[in-house]
């Protein structure tokens, strides 16, 4: 299960950055903090990595209070991370590689610069291997490696016929395929009903196809069979190895969380390499003409953003808008 999370506002990020990781380094705690820094001793003898780690930590806590947040304001703070590094250059031990760890996690979780947190991640293997951050940072560079590559294909789509979809279950009556709605502008919205972020997305969704019930728009939720229904009943509905109960469902799922656009059951997983998805919700619109024109949309981005690549389309096929008696 990978459920995309909105990309949280700066001072967001820097809260959970401050307090969730970077206190575990303090306090021992473990609920947000990877285990490589979950477990740094509480009291450590002064000197030592782990000690001048957590003097750094609590600098860069003070600026995050004052607001100070971008890679400027803690420029003198970068330029410790490298002395520190520096400093225990002889001394191959996970309570270093932490140092260069929470440097990558400051990239990532406050200035959301991937690529600076990659490098450093990939340092942080070649210098530190066998170390527990350097298991940690595997599992970073994995999924960032996975972003990028979804990246690409997303990139490559545009302008591209939409790769086929096969519905194996729709309450739209009689569709079987993605080309089937060839002639409409169609959105496409990946989910799941386990997927938090998406249920989210539900309103924004009811309200693009409000907008839209009157133009030549196909708004449809694509999931594919997860062995799971969530949101109907408290307890998880388990499904596994039942396809048919989990199909059976949907209706009562779709009445209970007032979807009114189509939805479909792809023989496709949801997460769909050919159109790069690699985080739900997704959406893509695609052209009447069959072609993509935008990929890896979030479809709680503004709803105006969203009509105005929606009607872009629109005008370019000589489509009616919405509030228009003619095209």
């Amino acid at each position: 299960m990978k459920p995309r999370h909105r990309p949280l506002p700066r001072l967001a990020a820097f809260a959970l950055f401050s307090f969730g990781l970077f206190t575990a380094i303090a306090a021992e705690t473990p609920a947000i903090a990877p285990p490589a820094l979950a477990r740094v001793p509480a009291k450590a003898p002064t000197a030592s990595p782990t000690a001048d780690l957590q003097e750094l930590v609590g600098r860069i806590q003070a600026k995050l209070d004052q607001g100070k947040n971008t890679a400027a304001d803690l420029a003198n703070e970068l330029s410790a991370f490298d002395a520190l590094l520096a400093k225990y250059r002889e001394q191959k031990t996970g309570d270093v590689a932490q140092i260069l760890y929470a440097q990558a996690l400051l990239y990532v979780e406050v200035f959301h610069e991937n690529d600076k947190a990659l490098l450093l991640l990939r340092r942080l293997k070649t210098d530190f291997p066998s170390t527990e951050p350097a298991v940690s940072a595997d599992r970073m560079i994995e999924s960032f490696e996975a972003e990028i590559k979804n990246a690409k294909i997303q990139a490559a789509l545009i302008g591209q016929p939409a790769p086929e979809l096969h519905f194996k279950w729709s309450n739209r009556d009689g569709l079987k395929t993605l080309s089937a709605l060839k002639g409409k502008v169609v959105v496409l919205d990946f989910w799941a009903t386990w997927c938090g972020p998406c249920v989210a997305s539900f309103p924004d969704v009811r309200e693009l196809t409000a907008h839209y019930q009157k133009s030549d728009v196909a708004v449809l939720g694509v999931t594919s069979i997860q062995g799971v229904v969530m949101g109907l009943v408290p307890p998880a509905i388990d499904t596994k190895n039942d396809p048919a109960k989990e199909l059976a469902l949907m209706a009562d799922y779709l009445k209970a969380k007032e979807i009114t656009w189509s939805v479909a059951v792809s023989a496709e997983e949801v997460f769909n390499p050919d159109y790069g998805v690699g985080s739900i919700p997704y959406l893509a619109i695609i052209a009447p003409d069959g072609t993509v024109r935008h990929t890896g949309l979030d479809p709680r981005i503004p709803a105006e953003e969203k009509y105005a690549k929606i009607d872009a389309i629109l005008k370019e096929f000589s489509r009616k808008l919405p509030g228009e008696s003619s095209p």
